[in-house]
């Protein structure tokens, strides 16, 4: 019976230790697919034509160059009048007018005589024609001479809404302002006058200005077959008061152009 008992120990050991060989080979070989497997798939992702970060980095920069150029293109904000400009707005490089020795200046669809003393300035934005410094008692004031195309930007009435509600009184109510038509070469002019402090309009950057105490405006919308010219004069209460007839002098002397075949 001893005898017998160790050797069922015996086989016993031997089964176990086969077993344990048996098992250790199965997982070698577990570990082995797995690792051929993996491989596999590391192989198959270097071979996929995804995008390197090179051409991703291409791609992502191509749409902001195009936007942006499409931006820069875009004109730029003023504040004269309303917000959608009509698409007829002379294209950049287009030549600016200057005034002549006589002091008078083609703006393409009508001509006018520039007052004594006011400064001719390289105008600095896309949609103004013509702008001028104008001295006086006060700060010197500024004439801008809009044109943007023949639809304009925006109806008569919603641009004089918008211009007067520009001025406000020191309490912030708003203040009243003075409309006024007239006919000139036979072309229809509509002049709005307001005082009070300005909200400092629309830079040419986009930017809104700094309000401003003790301001005057007088903005004038001249009608031609080829679409309104707007003629702003903004500035200290004091200087625009003082320039009122010289403006208006201006406005009189406008001639239709001759010859003239851009706005």
């Amino acid at each position: 019976m001893i005898f017998s008992s160790r050797a069922v120990v015996v086989r016993s050991g031997r089964l176990s230790a086969r077993l344990e060989y048996a098992t250790a080979d199965r997982v070698k070989m577990t570990f082995v697919r797995i690792a051929t497997i993996f491989g596999a798939l590391v192989v198959t992702a270097c071979q996929s034509k995804g995008p390197t970060p090179k051409e991703s980095g291409a791609a992502s920069s191509a749409a902001p160059t195009a936007e942006h150029a499409r931006e820069a293109s875009a004109p730029a904000q003023d504040p004269h009048a309303g917000l959608h400009v009509d698409l007829q707005t002379p294209a950049a490089g287009t030549p600016k007018p200057e005034p002549d020795a006589s002091g008078r200046i083609d703006l393409g669809a009508v001509t006018v005589q520039v007052p004594a003393g006011w400064q001719f300035e390289k105008p600095r934005a896309l949609m103004r024609r013509a702008q001028f410094s104008v001295p006086g008692p006060g700060a010197d004031a500024s004439l801008v001479i809009f044109y943007m195309g023949q639809q304009g930007a925006g109806s008569l009435q919603s641009n004089l809404t918008r211009w007067s509600s520009q001025f406000t009184a020191p309490n912030g109510n708003a203040v009243p302002a003075s409309v006024s038509e007239r006919t000139v070469a036979g072309l229809k002019l509509t002049q709005l006058e307001v005082a009070g402090t300005y909200d400092g309009g629309m830079r040419p950057t986009g930017q809104r200005g700094e309000p401003s105490v003790d301001h005057r405006m007088i903005t004038t919308v001249l009608e031609t077959d080829r679409g309104p010219y707007y003629f702003r004069l903004v500035g200290p209460d004091a200087t625009v008061a003082a320039n009122r007839d010289a403006m208006n002098e201006m406005l009189d002397s406008a001639t239709r152009s001759s010859g003239s075949t851009n706005p």
